[in-house]
């Protein structure tokens, strides 16, 4: 990044985090505040095209969406981008906070959760990148910052912003015959999607009502066995040493139970 001497003029080489520096022509010692330079940062892709579907295909299979969803969805379509959010970074009495604003309009809201580490920035030359892959923002800057302030930051609080362009691998997959769109952050690999084929709660509530109503009734029948064959405080004991084995006879259908709900869902 270059900016202007303020004593001759000329254009003096900047690099991330200096805030002082000396004019290599005329020897001026230069202060840069950051509050009034909004600074084009832009982060590197780690991720080649097979390996964020790689990614994706992984986070397909993970417990939180529907069985055999990596195997069983068909993508239809990658496309690669480099999209830009507004980055704020907020100095307070707990040190610096980060906070992140979309730049441009995405369905994935997502984004405003992605964790952008400082040592990834890097100043954005226009002759490294290919310019068509570039999202243009249609979020202005002083539009960003009317949302920062009406999240309770004091604009004054500020000590850098910054607009940065991060790479993404946008997937989209069909999943009985419904349409899906995933992200790939293709810096950290990590995926992000609104909206995708969920594992199926249901099952497994009624899993859990089933157990509880189960060993409620298990603990009834055991104290009433003990009560017809014991007498005086051995009611209770005889009660407990009963209600142990009866719970592990009952917990052999519902493991069972468990392990098939988990592998059809």
């Amino acid at each position: 990044m270059q900016i202007k001497c303020t004593q001759c003029a000329a254009d003096v080489d900047v690099q991330q985090d200096e805030t002082f520096i000396d004019c290599p022509f005329c020897g001026s010692a230069l202060f840069l505040d950051k509050k009034k330079v909004v600074f084009h940062y832009v982060i590197e892709n780690n991720f080649k095209p097979n390996e964020a579907e790689g990614n994706l295909k992984r986070w397909m299979a993970g417990n939180h969406t529907v069985k055999d969803l990596d195997i069983k969805a068909q993508i239809v379509k990658t496309s690669f981008y480099y999209f830009p959010v507004w980055y704020f970074k907020i100095k307070d009495g707990q040190g610096d906070k980060i906070y992140i604003q979309p730049g441009a309009t995405t369905s994935v809201s997502e984004i405003k959760k992605i964790q952008i580490p400082a040592g990834a920035l890097k100043f954005y030359e226009k002759t490294k990148y290919n310019e068509e892959e570039m999202v243009s923002p249609d979020v202005l800057y002083e539009s960003a910052k009317t949302w920062l302030q009406e999240t309770g930051v004091d604009l004054n609080s500020v000590t850098e912003a910054a607009l940065v362009h991060i790479p993404f691998y946008q997937f989209y997959y069909n999943f009985n015959n419904q349409s899906y769109t995933a992200l790939v952050e293709a810096s950290s690999g990590q995926v992000y999607a609104n909206i995708y084929p969920a594992k199926s709660e249901a099952p497994f509530r009624v899993l859990f009502a089933m157990s509880i109503a189960g060993f409620i009734i298990t603990s009834i029948i055991s104290f009433l066995i003990a009560f017809a064959v014991s007498d005086g405080e051995e009611v209770f004991v005889m009660g407990e040493i009963i209600k142990i084995f009866a719970y592990g006879l009952v917990s052999v259908p519902l493991i069972i139970m468990g392990y098939i709900i988990a592998k059809k869902v």
